[in-house]
C-alpha cells in the first residue's frame, strides 16, 4: 500500500465520500444502476487499500501469467497450456518475495514481489478471456473497472478476434488507459511480426478509434534469456522496453495521484451512462405525458363538440316548435273565429283536425331532430371511448417496451393505472350498445309531447264552448206567434245588439287568452326539450370529466412525480459532474 499524507490524503478522503455519494444516489436509478453502484463501492474499497492496479487481461493462451513472471523478472505464478489462473492473482509491491498466496476475503489470491514497478503498485493477472471456463471470463470481466492502468495480451497468432475487440471496447467504455502488448512474437517470422503488428494497429484505429501504445514481446524468450544469463540481447524477448516505460510512468507522475485521476475518470464513465439513462427516462415520461394529454384534449374536444352538436339540435326543435306555433295560431284564427258564430261547429272534428295538421307534423319533426341529434351523440361517443382505449393501449404498448430499459419498478403503478384507465373505457363504450339513452330521451319527449297535446286540446276546447255559446237557438218560429216575436223584437232588439256586442268581446278575449296560453304552452315545451336535451348532454360531459377525474389526474400525477424525480437525479449528476472536476483540478495541483 501507498503512504499518503497532507494534501493527497485529503483529496483521497474527498474521493471516497464523493464516489461514496455517487454509489448511493444509484440506489434511487433502478436494477440497472446496481452494477455501476457496485463497481464504484468496490473502487472505494481499493482507494482505501490505495494500490495502483496494473490490470493484465487476455484470452485465455494469450501467456498472461508467463507476461506477468516476464515483468516481475521471476517465475513466480504458475503457467501452462490449459487455464491455470481461475482467481484474480493480486502481485503488490512488497520488499521481500512471499511465493506463498494469501487467500484475501473478497477471494483474490494475493502475492508480494519487488518488481511490480514501484512502491505500491499491484500487478493483477485476471483469468483467460475466451477460456473454456465460463467463469473465468465473468472473473475477468468483473475486475476490469478496477484497473488503473490496463495492459491487454494479444497472441500474435491469433492477433484481434472478436473477444479481444470487445474486452477492449469494454476497457475503453470505462475510460482505462491502455497499453497493448502482443506476445508470442517468437512464433512469427520477423516480415510477419510487421505484418501483425500493422494488422493490429488497423484493426485498433478501424473499430475502436484508438491508438494505444503497442509493445512487441516474447514472454518465453524473456524467460529463456532470464535463466541462461544471456548477454547477446540487452532487451531479451522485448519486455525492458515496457518496462522502463512503466518505470517511466511512475515516475512522471506518483501512482497515488494518477490511481486518483483513474478512479475519477472511472466515476465520471458511470455518472455519464447514468446520466444517459435518465435523460431517456425524461424523454420517455415526456412522450408518455404527450400522449396522456392527447386523450385529455380528446376530452375537450368531445365536449366542445357536444356543444355544437346540442346547439343544432336545439335550434331545430326550435325552428320545428316556431311552425308549431304559427300553425297553431293560424289554427286558431282560421277555424275558430267569430265568423262561425251560427254556423255549424263539430268540437270533435276541430280537435281532429288541429291534431292533425298542427301537431301530428311537428311530433315527426322533432322525433327525427331528436333521434339525429341522439344517434350523433351515441355514434361519437363511442369513436371518442374507442379512441381513448386505442390511445391508452398504444400508451401501454410502449411503456411495455420501455421497461426493457428501464427500472420496471418504477413504472408498476402507471402501468397499473393505465390497465385501469383502459377497462373504465372499456365499459363505458359497452353502455352505448344497448339503446338505452335513446329510449330514455323518447320517454320524456312522448310524455311532453302528450301532455302538451292534451293541455292544446283543453285549452282549444274552451274556446270552442265559447263558440258554441254564443251562436243562436235556431226553433221554428209558428204564425200564431208572430206579434208576440215582433213586440219581442221590437223590445229586444236593442238588448240583442247590447247582448251581441258583449259576446263577441268576451269571445275576443277568450280568443286572447287562448292565443296566450298556446304560446305559453309552446314556450313550455320548448323549455322541456331543452331540459331534456341539456341533461342527457350534461350526462355525457359529467361521464366525461368523472373519466379525466377518477383516471387522467392519477396518471398526470405519477408522470409528474416521475419527471420530478427524474429532475433531481439529473441535478444530482450535475452537481457530481461539478465535484468530480473540482476534485481532478486539486488532485492534479496537489503536490
Amino acid at each position: 500500500m501507498m503512504t499518503l499524507d497532507g494534501a493527497l490524503a485529503a483529496l483521497r478522503e474527498s474521493e471516497i465520500r464523493l464516489l461514496t455519494d455517487i454509489a448511493n444516489s444509484l440506489s434511487e436509478l433502478g436494477e440497472a444502476a446496481q452494477e455501476d453502484r457496485r463497481r464504484l463501492l468496490e473502487v472505494v474499497q481499493d482507494l482505501r487499500e490505495l494500490f495502483f492496479l496494473v490490470v493484465v487481461i487476455g484470452e485465455f493462451n494469450a501467456g498472461k501469467s508467463s507476461f506477468v513472471n516476464a515483468l516481475l523478472g521471476d517465475d513466480l505464478l504458475p503457467t501452462g497450456i490449459t487455464p491455470t489462473t481461475e482467481a484474480i492473482e493480486l502481485i503488490r509491491y512488497g520488499e521481500e518475495t512471499d511465493r506463498k498466496p494469501r487467500m484475501r476475503d473478497d477471494g483474490i489470491r494475493e502475492w508480494v514481489h519487488p518488481n511490480t514497478g514501484a512502491p505500491g503498485v499491484a500487478i493483477v493477472d485476471t483469468p483467460g478471456t475466451g477460456s473454456v471456463f465460463l467463469k473465468h471470463e465473468t472473473t475477468a470481466k468483473s475486475f476490469l473497472h478496477r484497473s488503473d492502468l490496463v495492459i491487454f495480451v494479444i497472441s500474435a497468432k491469433r492477433a484481434m478476434t472478436e473477444a479481444e475487440r470487445l474486452y477492449l471496447e469494454l476497457a475503453k467504455n470505462y475510460g482505462k488507459k491502455i497499453i497493448l502488448v502482443i506476445n508470442q512474437i517468437d512464433l512469427l517470422e520477423p516480415n510477419e511480426q510487421a505484418d501483425v503488428r500493422r494488422f493490429v494497429e488497423r484493426q485498433m484505429e478501424n473499430l475502436l478509434g484508438m491508438r494505444p501504445l503497442l509493445f512487441m514481446v516474447s514472454a518465453k524468450e524473456a524467460r529463456m534469456g532470464r535463466q541462461e544469463g544471456d548477454l547477446s540481447s540487452s532487451d531479451p524477448g522485448g519486455i525492458e522496453a515496457l518496462k522502463a516505460h512503466l518505470r517511466g510512468v511512475f515516475a512522471q507522475v506518483p501512482p497515488a495521484k494518477q490511481k486518483l485521476l483513474s478512479q475519477l475518470d472511472m466515476a465520471l464513465v458511470v455518472i455519464e451512462r447514468q446520466e444517459r439513462r435518465v435523460k431517456d427516462r425524461v424523454a420517455a415520461v415526456g412522450a408518455d405525458t404527450a400522449r396522456a394529454r392527447d386523450v385529455q384534449q380528446e376530452l375537450e374536444q368531445q365536449s366542445a363538440g357536444m356543444n355544437a352538436q346540442l346547439m343544432a339540435a336545439r335550434a331545430e326543435i326550435d325552428r320545428v316548435l316556431e311552425g308549431l306555433r304559427v300553425r297553431a295560431l293560424e289554427f286558431i284564427n282560421t277555424n275558430l273565429s267569430i265568423r262561425l258564430i251560427g254556423r255549424g261547429i263539430s268540437r270533435e272534428a276541430l280537435q281532429a283536425q288541429f291534431q292533425e295538421v298542427v301537431i301530428g307534423r311537428s311530433l315527426r319533426e322533432i322525433d327525427e331532430a331528436i333521434n339525429t341529434y341522439i344517434n350523433a351523440l351515441i355514434d361519437n361517443s363511442r369513436l371518442y371511448w374507442r379512441g381513448v382505449i386505442d390511445r391508452l393501449s398504444q400508451l401501454k404498448d410502449t411503456l411495455d417496451q420501455e421497461l426493457t430499459g428501464l427500472d420496471s419498478g418504477i413504472y408498476a403503478e402507471q402501468r397499473e393505472a393505465l390497465q385501469e384507465a383502459i377497462r373504465i373505457a372499456d365499459a363505458e363504450l359497452k353502455t352505448y350498445s344497448s339503446g338505452k339513452i335513446i329510449g330514455e330521451i323518447q320517454s320524456v319527449f312522448e310524455t311532453n309531447m302528450n301532455a302538451f297535446t292534451t293541455s292544446a286540446a283543453a285549452t282549444l276546447g274552451g274556446l270552442i264552448l265559447v263558440i258554441l255559446a254564443l251562436a243562436p237557438a235556431g226553433p221554428v218560429i209558428g204564425a200564431g206567434a208572430l206579434a208576440t216575436a215582433t213586440l219581442a223584437f221590437v223590445v229586444g232588439l236593442p238588448m240583442a245588439i247590447i247582448g251581441g256586442a258583449l259576446g263577441v268581446r268576451y269571445y275576443q278575449r277568450v280568443a286572447n287568452d287562448t292565443k296566450r296560453e298556446m304560446n305559453a304552452r309552446i314556450d313550455q315545451l320548448q323549455r322541456a326539450y331543452h331540459e331534456a336535451l341539456n341533461e342527457i348532454t350534461q350526462r355525457e360531459r359529467t361521464r366525461l370529466a368523472q373519466y379525466g377525474r377518477q383516471v387522467l389526474t392519477p396518471i398526470f400525477s405519477r408522470l409528474e412525480a416521475l419527471s420530478q424525480r427524474y429532475t433531481t437525479q439529473q441535478n444530482d449528476i450535475r452537481r457530481f459532474h461539478e465535484q468530480i472536476e473540482q476534485l481532478r483540478r486539486g488532485i492534479e495541483d496537489a503536490r
